[in-house]
């Protein structure tokens, strides 16, 4: 992808040893994923690489900052805090067969990795299942939840059928 050339590590120049990287995960990263649910934010990322060997990395991601995320109850935007830690090994070797999530195999010639899709599925599976106003530390727009509130409160008309099955549920 055009644009993310920074998240291009090449590690076939690094020397045996740790090595740090750091990076700020922004608007500027997020569009180019085209649908990510992930729109806006800043997420500082900490990438120490140990290299111990020449066919073998470990990538140690340290992400810190928000994410700007829509609430599911009252739709008001509000700042998710992001603070986790991931990893993932590098192996350089033919033929191997390991289906492992945190493993990356490459080629033996392989000299450099994209970490910009790990970077983007790490953001991405920080993400809550339910999204609401209080996990990022605020209260719902009350305007909303009073206009929902009137909403749910208005009865509708009941089809025969099931209004009898209605008065079993209110004798409970």
């Amino acid at each position: 992808m055009k644009g993310l050339r920074d998240y291009i590590i090449n590690f076939g120049k690094l020397k045996l040893g740790k090595h740090e990287f750091e990076f700020t995960i922004d608007e500027d990263f997020y569009k180019h994923f085209e649908y990510s649910l992930v729109k806006k934010g800043k997420v500082d990322l900490l990438l120490t690489i140990d290299k111990q060997k020449e066919t073998l990395l470990i990538l140690n991601f340290a992400f810190k900052g928000y994410i700007q995320l829509e609430c599911d109850r009252c739709l008001d935007e509000f700042e998710y805090p992001v603070n986790s830690e991931k990893k993932l090994y590098i192996k350089l070797e033919e033929n191997v067969n390991e289906n492992d999530d945190e493993l990356i195999v490459l080629e033996p010639g392989a000299y450099e990795v994209d970490i910009s899709p790990y970077i983007y599925e790490f953001i991405n599976l920080e993400l809550p299942l339910h999204k609401s106003c209080d996990q990022g530390g605020k209260d719902c727009n009350p305007a909303m939840l009073n206009y929902l509130g009137h909403v749910n409160d208005t009865e509708e008309d009941i089809d025969p059928r099931w209004a009898s099955l209605k008065n079993i549920k209110d004798k409970k």
